[in-house]
């Protein structure tokens, strides 16, 4: 293994219901409304591959989770933590692991913007960054121009989150790319029993929950997404991307659920 290593808030309180002469609540859930809008220089995308079964990775994941408080934020970067499968048959079976990450970490190998497949991988805007600084990665970002300009509105309600994303610009060279929404979680702690990090207590931050492909991109989305209900809500974050077919990162913008 490889040892490389805001919105607007308002909530909406349900209405009374007048039943026999008894004034009795609507519902005990309480709807809010959150809003953004994407940024006029690029956002940077940064997709950490990693697995609780791999030793080398709670370095990364601490490096991943402390962005912020190094002066890196979500205004520059977004950060994600994909959690792969493939080391799961080691003896310790990864809960945030989902088969699509491991597909999409071993298609930018098959694209050329990265040579090799491995944990702990950095992906910064859809190219491998192994023995990079991040920082020089972001020099001359917010002298660019994004492509597209978007809003994004979501609306939580119990286990449901409703998400419109409104595109106000697409520029000819974002014609043709494509549209992700993600959530992803913070502040998760569990006690690995097994495998090679056997004892110890991981720390995530930013783990992707929900990744859709949305597809081409177009004027507008709208859609429902299903919430579980063991997920800490206040800890949720939603993150739209938009990328080219071969997975370079033209925009990305992140909105805190709380």
């Amino acid at each position: 293994m490889n040892k490389l290593f805001n919105a607007n808030t308002y909530k909406i309180i349900p209405s009374l219901l007048l039943v026999s002469g008894l004034i009795l609540p609507a519902s005990n859930a309480v709807a809010e409304t959150f809003k953004a809008s994407s940024a006029k220089y690029p956002v940077a995308l940064v997709e950490l591959y990693t697995s609780q079964g791999c030793s080398s990775c709670p370095p990364a994941e601490r490096w991943l989770g402390g962005l912020e408080d190094s002066g890196i934020k979500a205004d520059s970067v977004v950060p994600l933590a994909l959690h792969v499968d493939y080391w799961d048959y080691i003896g310790w079976k990864d809960q945030y692991a989902q088969k699509y990450f491991t597909t999409r970490q071993y298609q930018y190998e098959k694209t050329k913007h990265s040579k090799s497949v491995y944990t702990p991988q950095i992906i910064f805007n859809g190219k491998d960054v192994r023995g990079q600084n991040l920082s020089d990665n972001l020099s001359g970002q917010r002298q660019k121009i994004s492509p597209v300009a978007f809003n994004v509105k979501a609306e939580t309600n119990n286990n449901r989150l409703k998400v419109a994303v409104d595109f106000s610009k697409i520029d000819t060279i974002a014609k043709n790319s494509n549209v992700v929404l993600v959530v992803a979680e913070n502040g998760l702690v569990d006690k690995i029993k097994s495998g090679e990090n056997a004892g110890r207590t991981l720390t995530h931050e930013h783990v992707v929950r929900v990744w859709k492909n949305l597809g081409k991109i177009r004027n507008n989305f709208a859609l429902d997404v299903n919430l579980k209900p063991d997920w800490k809500k206040d800890n949720l974050e939603l993150v739209i991307i938009v990328e080219t077919n071969d997975m370079q990162t033209q925009q990305a913008l992140q909105l805190a659920l709380k």
